[in-house]
This record gives structure tokens, sequence and C-alpha cells, in this order.
């Protein structure tokens, strides 16, 4: 993008607006699904945190390949988004409405069909948005207002299971659900396609020279997704537990929609703080800073017991505040990167790595997660001795949150304290 241009308001909300659906989709794949399958089917845990580790693996570790066939097909851009949007929602209508095959059968194909479409339309949508604009005050905001759309996808998925249920048969839910998600995928895929039809001619790459190797990407990269992927997994485990703390420690399960409406409304609200944080301390300093809130605001959930509705309400405040900081500033410093090494042609692969990461960490905190509960003799939905609180306790909050502190010393000490001294 040359110096003198500007990203207009109406184009960015054209090229953002496929991430509310796609936040719409996540909710139920990453926190509903799982619970769902318990309940419904008796899945055990252990059974769940077995396939959750086999699926989310198997998801990981096709990111790069699908951001690499994605560079390589740039110029097939809308048919493969279009293509794996329409995948997407048939195959959660099917994960929810179908009694098709065994559920575990059932579990294991639509939900690896379900995440793969999920990563490709992410991976895509993030290496557009990271190929549109060089200046990296335009990278932060583009990234910025991705996110905020995901989050309201995220705010109405959370919202809509439990008005439906107050206006149709509880059987029809997920079939209202999918409907809902079905438009809005189509609203927000319209409004991508005049978007790309436009801008994508300013994309800097060429398709005869693409190509991506790992040991091209700098030491400081490198060292930057290693912290990344520790950051993320600590993030990870309270989004796997988050049904079970509150249901069956806080005794608040009806509850469950509004704590989330407060940490993703908080996270949303709070875009353009980071956004300023940024802008005056640079991305480092402001994903350090969001670091240390997320750590000394979520560690007082492991002191909780049923019924501290309220003190949990403003834990979900402020880790909310802190989320907008993990969700903006490490696409953007990708996104740095890919400019400043002149690595356009491989930027989906780029953002491929990011998503294996973040994958990765999420599968072995389901993993983890469940055979911790295991192990204490979590009974999901039922009465719980003392001893298995605690370790839903632990699995929750504490681990989490030791996790969380040391990402944030390895970012002070490798991209702050080491700048600092240069200088």
């Amino acid at each position: 993008m040359a110096q003198k241009e500007k990203i207009e308001l109406s184009a960015l909300i054209q090229y953002a607006f496929l991430a509310l659906p796609l936040g719409f989709s996540g909710f139920p794949l990453y926190i509903l699904a799982p619970d769902f399958y318990a309940i419904n089917y008796g899945m055990t845990l252990s059974t769940m945190g077995f396939c959750l580790l086999f699926i989310r693996v198997f998801d990981a570790f096709q990111d790069p390949l699908i951001g690499i066939i994605s560079d390589r097909y740039r110029d097939q851009t809308l048919l493969i988004m279009g293509a794996s949007a329409c995948i997407l929602v048939l195959s959660i209508y099917i994960l929810f409405n179908f009694t098709i095959f065994s559920p575990l059968s059932r579990f294991v194909i639509f939900m690896t069909l379900a995440v793969t479409t999920y990563s490709v339309l992410t991976i895509n949508l993030n290496s557009v948005g990271g190929l549109w604009c060089k200046q990296e005050k335009y990278q932060v905001k583009v990234s910025s207002v991705r996110e905020v759309f995901s989050l309201i996808g995220l705010l109405i998925s959370v919202s809509i299971p439990h008005f439906l249920e107050k206006i149709i048969d509880k059987d029809q839910v997920y079939e209202w659900f999918v409907f809902i998600l079905l438009v809005l995928v189509i609203i927000g895929f319209t409004q991508f396609y005049y978007w790309y039809r436009v801008y994508s001619k300013k994309f800097d790459y060429n398709l005869k020279t693409l190509s991506f190797n790992c040991n091209l990407l700098s030491s400081d990269l490198k060292k930057f997704f290693g912290i990344y992927l520790f950051s993320m997994f600590a993030s990870s485990i309270p989004a796997v537990l988050v049904i079970f703390f509150v249901r069956d420690l806080l005794g608040a399960g009806h509850y469950t929609g509004f704590f989330l409406l407060i940490y993703f409304i908080s996270a949303a609200i709070f875009m353009p703080f980071w956004t300023y944080v940024s802008n005056k301390k640079g991305k480092y300093r402001a994903w350090f800073f969001s670091m240390l809130l997320a750590s000394f605001s979520f560690i007082w959930a492991f002191f909780l017991t049923k019924g501290d509705l309220w003190q949990y309400g403003f834990i979900c405040l402020m880790s909310g505040i802190s989320l907008g900081g993990d969700l903006i500033f490490p696409p953007a410093i990708v996104s740095d990167h890919i400019h400043s090494s002149k690595s356009q042609n491989s930027a989906a692969a780029h953002y491929g790595i990011l998503n294996l990461l973040s994958k990765s960490s999420l599968a072995f905190a389901s993993a983890l997660s469940f055979f911790i509960l295991d192990y204490a003799e979590f009974n999901v939905g039922g009465t719980n001795l003392n001893t298995s609180l605690i370790g839903l306790s632990i699995a929750y909050a504490f681990i989490p949150c030791i996790i969380k502190i040391t990402a944030a010393f390895f970012v002070w000490k490798i991209f702050i304290k080491f700048n600092s001294e240069k200088k």
C-alpha cells in the first residue's frame, strides 16, 4: 500500500464482516460440541479428550499445508473460501442435528470437516488482511476491527441458544442456530467478495515465485512463535473448561452465557485501548501488559467456591479486557514480519503456522484438562467431591496463570529488555 493511501471504513467493514460468522461458528465447535456429546450421548471425558486431541492435532498440523496451498492458488481464493464456507455450515448442521453413524463416528468425522474448513477460512481471511496494508498502524487497525467482528459473532452465538429455547421447541434450537449461521455466512461472504474483487489487485505477491521454507524464518519470529504457543496454551485451558467451572463448581450453569457475554463484550470495548497502547509503547510491550493483566486478574478464579457469582463476573470483565491483546497483536506482529522480510508470497503459510500453534495449544489443553478431571474423578453435570472440584480449579485457573506469566516473562526478556539494552 502506498504511503498516501488510507483504509476506508466501508472497505474495512466489507473485509472484516466475514469474521462475524466465523466467530459465531467457533463457539459451537470449540465450546458447545464436547459438552453436547458428553451430556446427550454419554461420552466419557477420557474418550472426549482422546478424540479432541486427535482432531485438533490433525487440524493444527494441516494448517501450514492449508497456508501453502492457499498461497499457491491465490488466484482461486474466492472459490476456496466459498466452498469451505458451505462445508462448514453443513458440517455443523449434521454435528448437532443428525443421528447418522454412531455418536463417536459422527463427532470425529464432522468435527474434523468443520474445523478444517474453519481453518481454511480463517487463514485466508487473515492472510489477505496482512497483504492488504504495509504500514504498521494499519496492520493493527485491520487486525483489531477483524477481531471485533469475530467477538460480535461470538457474542451472538453465546446468546442465541438461550433466546431460542424460550421461543421454540428445545429439539429445534440447533436447527435454527445453523440457519442463523447460514444467513450470516451469506452476508459475510457477499461483503468479502466485493472487497476482494477491488483490493486483491493491489496485493504484493507473484504467483510464479511462491515459496516457503521454515528455515527462512528469522530468529526473532521463531522466538515469537514459541512464546505465542505458550501463551495460547494458557488461554486454551480455561476455554475448554469454562462450562464445567461455571455449572459444576459455581453452581450457575444458567449464567454461563451471561458470564461469556461480559468477557467478550469487555474484550470488544477495549480493543481501541490496546490499539492506543500499541501506538504509544509498541506491539510487544502492549502484548506484555495484556498478559500480566490476564494473569493477575484470572488467578482469583482459583479461590472461588459455589455461589461466588459477582466475583466471577468481575474476573470475566478484567480478563476479557486482556483478551484484546492476545487477539490483535500476534497477527499484527506476523504482518510486520511478512512485509519487513518481503515474504508476501508466503503470507498464508505464515498465518498457517500461527494457526498451527493456536490449534496445537487447544488440542493439548483439551487432552490435559480432560485427563486431569478424569484423574480427579470429576463427574460432568453431576455431584462431585470436594477433591474433584479442587482439581477443576487447579486445571481451570492455577495452571493457566502460571503458564501465562511465564510467557509474559519471555516477551519481556527477549523482545523488550533486549531491545532496550540495544538502544
